[in-house]
């Protein structure tokens, strides 16, 4: 007999703060000394005064054309090898240098700096105390000018930061243009950019998306225009492709079932209420409310449009059809069970993809801002799950995109850190927001390639962003009529990858996140006499509704878009359960109660190497969801949440920022049951999700500059550590000299991925396994803080702002021993008296 369903276990207090020390110490690689270094240094200095003389030839093209006068110009400084120089270093503040951009080569990097007239003089006399130094050993500035591999004046290569290839031709392109902000208001940084560069044969749109010293405009032209541009105009600090919008990959769409079935289905339908629901707000191709089993769950008031001219009505179907999915699921299902079916949610609609005709916006990420705009104007306090199945096909590998940096930001929940005008105080207050964003397509034609066409596929934009809960495809659909389709058999086998999903194995920057982060139903396809790749037939697709009910009431669909709008179904129930859930938290327990199916792993060896994990987690994210594993919990597995917010950072006594407290979780842990179950087989499972604060700009993820605002990571003490071990292990305060190599996790083999594999992008889950005498004593988890631009970048102000984080803990016992390990933890917090214990963080 199943366990029943219980609600999860929130965990308040049990927690100190205590002083940290991160244990961890990187190694400052070194440039190795050249073998002439007089000559080296000479060979510098020439290239110096070449670029010095350059500067005058530039400002009388300048003045030719009109442009204002800069005394400037941008170089490029090409470091070799790659990889030795923290290069926002090299922005030297008392001679004006601005790093723009670095572009990282096989075998060295090139910064991008910009450079006011004379500003050259910092390089220039680093370089002569170097050449000037008797001593090669002891030469002043000889881990930087041992580094420099050139000088040159940087062209548009320099600047095309995108992955794909820039254009040879000569037709026109559409680019994105990141333009430096260090002074001045946005829309007069914009008109002034328009202006100039007309001049030049460029067109800029209206409407921009900003980050933290970084605005991003949409532009058309030729690369010979933009080359101009990029030499002629000091604005521009990054180029980049505006990547072509993926098609929706829809099925034929045909009557499924009869009308009645769907009005006996109302019948036995209740809807929620406008006021008290949760909502999902589909961003899509529109949603057409008319239909009988969605005219209930969305009001017209919340239809929407990007553009205030578009119709509201969905002139495609997509929407519409993930709107019947993000409300009821599989209609399949609810179509053939009798019993009274409660939706907790609602629905709210913004029409983002232009009818027939129209031309597609260029800057996704200002579409993105404008819709949710539109949706909370009228309800902000309205608890929602923002879904979006839009993706474009581009190149990025996982880099960050405008796109999903303006996600990652909207997640984040406040407007961008305007570096020209830093407050001092508290930051600006947060709203978090939770997006569940499809993966993107491969496309149907190349199913007949499954499953290699699909590793070779990367995860489409914007789902890379860090903070978007990313959803790809997984099937259970297999079932074939052989009668009907005799030549027809299925792509993937039940419990497999589904035939249109993509994945993040061809991703190359490994510090990027594993994506998709969950699966869920995406359908299935078939191939006709071995050979021919089809969409369905219908039995292998999603039911859902149709956006043309006067002729047909019900539609197939599936692929990432059905995945992702089931997916958003779950997180809204969590919403409606759990009301003082964080947006962060649920994303933690879908996360939680995914698991990876035997079809998933059946192809793994025993024995598994990091890389087989990597493919795992790079194709199927933490597994296929779960809605039951996600929302309850049970007398065998019981689950904890805790919510928590603190300093990942502080000022020092030497006014230094340093990292700051780590948390230390006592957890209400069912000791004596446990101990009782001797060595029976158990699991411990442990989901970490935070939200950070993106800085796409393309200067050096390993800087000042890198990426993320902070990084979290965990820790888990040991069966066979005391107290004192752990807190040695995981905090250098604590070691009074030790030697480091005494410090390791006694417990690393019994973890499913590891502290390494676990710990990307703002989503960690890991589950360990042992006995349940050795589960009793792993009672202590602690949060601790690494780097990121908030802690780097000082000038930013932004290390007093407070990092929130949900831990999720589940303990799980096989369902056929038999005990009950919730009620004693439910007991254990109850009985607990809430202590919050700050303890000062001292000056470690």
């Amino acid at each position: 007999m199943a366990d029943k369903l219980l609600r999860h276990l929130s965990v308040d207090g049990r927690v100190s703060a205590l002083a940290f020390q991160s244990p961890l110490s990187a190694r400052q690689k070194v440039a190795p000394q050249r073998g002439d270094g007089g000559a080296h240094g000479r060979r510098l200095l020439g290239q110096l005064e070449e670029l010095t003389g350059a500067i005058e030839d530039l400002e009388q093209t300048r003045k030719q054309l009109g442009l204002p006068e800069r005394r400037g110009m941008t170089i490029a400084v090409e470091f070799s090898p790659r990889g030795l120089i923290d290069y926002s270093k090299i922005e030297w503040k008392l001679n004006g240098i601005e790093l723009l951009a670095v572009q990282v080569h096989k075998n060295s990097d090139v910064a991008v700096l910009l450079v006011p007239d004379g500003g050259l003089s910092g390089f220039v006399r680093r370089i002569k105390a170097y050449i000037e130094s008797e001593n090669p050993d002891a030469r002043k500035n000889a881990a930087l000018v041992n580094a420099i591999e050139n000088f040159k004046r940087a062209a548009f290569s320099e600047l095309w930061s995108d992955t794909a290839d820039a254009p040879e031709d000569e037709q026109c392109h559409w680019f994105q243009i990141w333009l430096r902000h260090t002074t001045g208001s946005i829309p007069d940084l914009i008109k002034q950019f328009q202006q100039h560069a007309l001049t030049l044969g460029i067109r800029v749109e209206d409407g921009y998306v900003r980050f933290p010293g970084r605005v991003v405009v949409a532009a058309c032209g030729t690369r010979a225009n933009l080359e101009r541009t990029a030499e002629l105009l000091d604005r521009v600090a990054e180029i980049r492709f505006v990547e072509p919008n993926a098609e929706f990959f829809l099925d034929n769409i045909t009557p499924a079932e009869q009308a009645e079935w769907v009005n006996e289905l109302l019948a036995r339908t209740s809807y929620a209420d406008e006021d008290a629901a949760p909502y999902v707000c589909i961003l899509d191709t529109g949603v057409n409310n008319g239909h009988p089993l969605l005219a209930n769950a969305l009001s017209p008031d919340d239809t929407h449009t990007h553009k205030p001219e578009w119709k509201r009505h969905d002139h495609d179907g997509h929407g519409s059809e993930m709107a019947g999915v993000a409300l009821f699921g599989d209609l399949t299902h609810a179509l053939n069970v009798e019993h009274e079916i409660d939706l907790p949610h609602r629905l709210e609609s913004v029409k983002i993809l232009p009818p027939e005709g129209e031309t597609a916006p260029h800057l996704w990420g200002a579409v993105a801002i404008e819709s949710v705009a539109r949706v909370e104007a009228g309800a902000p306090k309205r608890p929602r799950v923002f879904a979006t199945m839009t993706t474009s096909v581009g190149h990025l590998f996982g880099a960050p995109s405008e796109w999903s940096a303006t996600i990652d930001q909207l997640a984040f929940g406040r407007p961008p850190v305007d570096v020209t005008s830093i407050e001092l105080g508290e930051p600006a207050p947060r709203v978090p927001r939770l997006f569940v964003q499809s993966a993107g397509n491969v496309h149907w034609n190349y199913w007949n390639e499954y499953p290699e066409t699909n590793w070779n596929s990367p995860v489409q934009n914007p789902a890379q962003a860090w903070n978007a809960l990313t959803v790809g495809a997984a099937t259970s659909l297999v079932q074939i009529d052989r009668k009907k389709y005799p030549s027809y058999s299925v792509i993937a086998q039940k419990g497999h990858l589904s035939p249109s999903s993509t994945t993040s194995w061809v991703w190359a920057e490994s510090s990027w996140p594993f994506k998709p982060d969950v699966v869920a139903e995406g359908g299935n396809g078939s191939l006709d006499a071995g050979i021919h790749p089809t969409v369905g037939p219908e039995s292998l697709r999603v039911l859902t509704t149709s956006n043309t009910p006067a002729k047909n009431l019900l539609a197939s669909t599936g692929d990432t878009s059905g995945a992702a709008a089931e997916v958003a179904r779950i997180c809204a129930h969590l919403r409606a359960q759990y009301p003082d859930y964080w947006p962060e938290t649920i994303r933690a327990l879908v996360a939680h109660g995914a698991e990876h199916t035997d079809a998933m792993t059946a192809p793994l060896p025993a024995n598994r190497k990091r890389l087989d994990k990597e493919k795992l987690l790079r194709t199927f994210g933490f597994g296929l969801v779960s809605h039951d594993h996600s929302q309850f919990s049970t007398a065998h597995r019981p689950t904890m949440v805790i919510q928590r917010a603190f300093n990942p950072y502080r000022v020092n006594e030497k006014r230094n920022v340093v990292l700051g407290g780590m948390q230390l979780h006592d957890l209400p842990w069912p000791t004596d049951e446990l101990t009782k179950l001797g060595e029976i087989q158990v699991e411990v499972r442990i989901t970490l999700s935070y939200f950070i604060e993106p800085n796409p700009s393309a200067r050096g993820w390993q800087s000042k500059y890198r990426y993320q605002s902070f990084a979290l990571k965990y820790a888990v003490k040991g069966a066979s550590e005391d107290d004192a071990a752990f807190m040695q292990r995981i905090n250098k305060l604590e070691r009074a000299g030790a030697d480091a190599e005494e410090f390791k996790d006694p417990d690393l083999k019994d973890w499913r991925y590891g502290p390494q594999l676990r710990a990307r992008g703002s989503l960690h889950s890991d589950v360990w396994t042992g006995t349940a005498v050795q589960l009793a004593s792993k009672s202590q988890i602690a949060v601790f803080p690494v780097g990121g631009w908030w802690k780097d970048w000082t000038e930013l102000q932004q290390y007093n702002a407070k990092a929130r984080y949900a831990l999720v803990v589940s303990l799980k016992v096989s369902d056929g021993v038999d005990t009950d390990i919730y009620t004693p933890i439910a007991n254990i917090i109850e009985q607990d008296v809430t202590i919050d214990i700050d303890v000062p963080s001292g000056q470690g």
